[in-house]
């Protein structure tokens, strides 16, 4: 009770920011508090520069409480100078600009007044700990949406589906592809007016991050510190989720909106695309293909520069880490994901009787409503929003259809109609064509029916079709055919399941 009333006095009076500043002070305070000769321990950013004068009895190098994009901008600094002899231990992958932890015996530097540190063990730390150290500084649900819909002016879906990407998704335990924590919120018009209102306002969202977090290319840059008189040369930390956005709008028109050396992070969604596309609107885009959330707008979204999001961003990105911690992974066969396969089954079924072969046109292999990849998507979008919302709740489930069915309205409203009909016979010379295939389907319903769970083992029904006179290799290749082309879909390895 005591907690709930601080929280809300601290959302009447606004939060405190987490500036480099204070993380200076927190530090230089707990220097100040350690005496000579105490045991000590400290985390921080290896800086593998010698300090001002250091002896040659051992290594000398510097530790600073702040990641180098803070350390650059910083107007007030503390550092521990770190002395390394042969008996220290050293684990990890130590290089300049790693996140390291630091414990042995406190010291004062032989000149000057700066402290150090006689290392017993120096290893490397995962740079997430750089964040949940102020993990009572995070944001509320409420604050983070005011932040954000304070900033960006859009309909209401697309600035929650914005949000939740940010928070990237759990890993999917048991999924049939090997996907990181990265989430694709895109958007698709071909109108300048549009496509350049969402790049500019994805580009300042993301210019606000920590460069830390960026996914580029180069991952080393020079820092000077006059402070200490020094040039340092800094590799970027080893960071769990990074955030991506054109750096130019040049990219904008490309298929995947992105240089050709992020096409891996973009593939194995390791990495969080917030990226418009300047295109026609065809349903095997393969950036829509990919993509959790692929909205077509028709009007510009507006955004405003906020200085409380500015001042608070450090803040944002502790809420970001402090809930990536709690949910790191979500599993296939969790009781909750039973009912979202069982839900969305039902969506589709739902769909296919509205819109009839127009949608079985856009379930077929590369489509953007493949059955097999949208479930895993939804799954992905799931994760994140269970994220946001702090757990994976029930009305997460439905919150996550609404959200696709929009999507779903606004694509069949926006292909062009010689576009979707071309689908749609490529659709109809697929299914009347292939008697095999048919066959494979009924014996699949015939398994089927008498499983326990609703679903069939990839092996049990190849062994069936073996059974039924397919050659091998032919089973083989039928059953991914049915699943590239939305018959079937693997909600998790191994297991298959139909769409009736």
């Amino acid at each position: 009770m005591e907690g709930d009333i601080i929280r809300l006095l601290m959302e009447v009076r606004g939060r405190e920011p987490l500036t480099p500043g204070k993380r200076v002070r927190d530090f230089q305070s707990r220097l100040q508090k350690i005496k000579n000769g105490e045991e000590a321990e400290f985390e921080g950013f290896l800086l593998l520069r010698k300090p001002p004068y250091a002896p040659d009895d051992a290594l000398y190098y510097i530790l600073s409480p702040l990641q180098p994009s803070d350390l650059q901008k910083a107007s007030l600094h503390a550092f521990l100078v770190l002395r390394i002899t042969e008996n220290s231990r050293i684990s990890g992958g130590i290089k300049s600009g790693a996140y390291v932890r630091a414990s042995g015996v406190m010291d004062s530097y032989p000149y000057g007044t700066l402290r150090m540190l006689n290392v017993r063990e120096l290893r490397g730390e995962d740079y997430s700990k750089y964040w949940l150290q102020y993990e009572d500084m995070a944001l509320s649900r409420r604050e983070l949406e005011e932040l954000f819909m304070d900033t960006i002016y859009a309909n209401y879906d697309f600035e929650k589906a914005f949000i939740y990407s940010l928070f990237a998704s759990p890993v999917v335990v048991g999924s049939n592809r090997r996907w990181g924590e990265g989430v694709t919120f895109s958007t698709f018009k071909n109108q300048d007016r549009v496509v350049l209102s969402i790049w500019e306002a994805m580009k300042y969202i993301t210019g606000l991050l920590p460069k830390e977090l960026h996914l580029r290319k180069e991952k080393r840059w020079s820092l000077s510190d006059s402070h200490l008189d020094l040039d340092f040369t800094l590799y970027l930390p080893e960071v769990p989720v990074k955030y991506y956005s054109p750096f130019s709008k040049a990219v904008l028109r490309n298929e995947i909106p992105a240089p050709r050396w992020a096409s891996r992070y973009f593939k194995s969604k390791s990495a969080v695309f917030l990226t418009p596309k300047k295109t026609e609107i065809r349903p095997n885009d393969p950036l829509a293909h990919l993509s959790e959330v692929p909205f077509i707008l028709s009007d510009p979204v507006g955004y405003e520069k906020n200085r409380e999001l500015e001042q608070l961003i450090p803040n944002v990105v502790v809420t970001i880490f402090r809930e990536r911690a709690r949910l790191s992974s979500i599993g296939m066969g969790d009781s909750m994901l039973q009912k979202f396969r069982e839900k969305f089954e039902d969506w589709v079924i739902k769909n296919k009787k509205e819109y009839g072969e127009k949608f079985d046109a856009l379930r077929l292999n590369g489509m953007v409503f493949e059955i097999n990849t949208r479930f895993l998507l939804n799954t992905h979008l799931l994760g994140a929003m269970a994220r946001f919302e702090g757990k994976l709740r029930k009305e997460i489930l439905s919150d996550v259809l609404l959200i696709n069915q929009e999507i779903l309205d606004l694509w069949m409203n926006e292909i062009p109609a010689d576009v979707l009909m071309r689908a749609v016979r490529n659709y109809e010379r697929y299914i009347s064509g292939d008697r095999r295939a048919n066959m494979a389907l009924s014996i699949f319903m015939d398994l089927e029916s008498i499983s326990s769970d609703g679903s069939v083992s990839r092996e049990e029904l190849h062994t069936a079709l073996v059974k039924y006179g397919f050659r091998a290799e032919d089973a083989k290749r039928i059953i991914e055919r049915l699943i590239r082309e939305g018959y079937l879909y693997e909600p998790f390895a191994g297991k298959l399941r139909m769409i009736k």
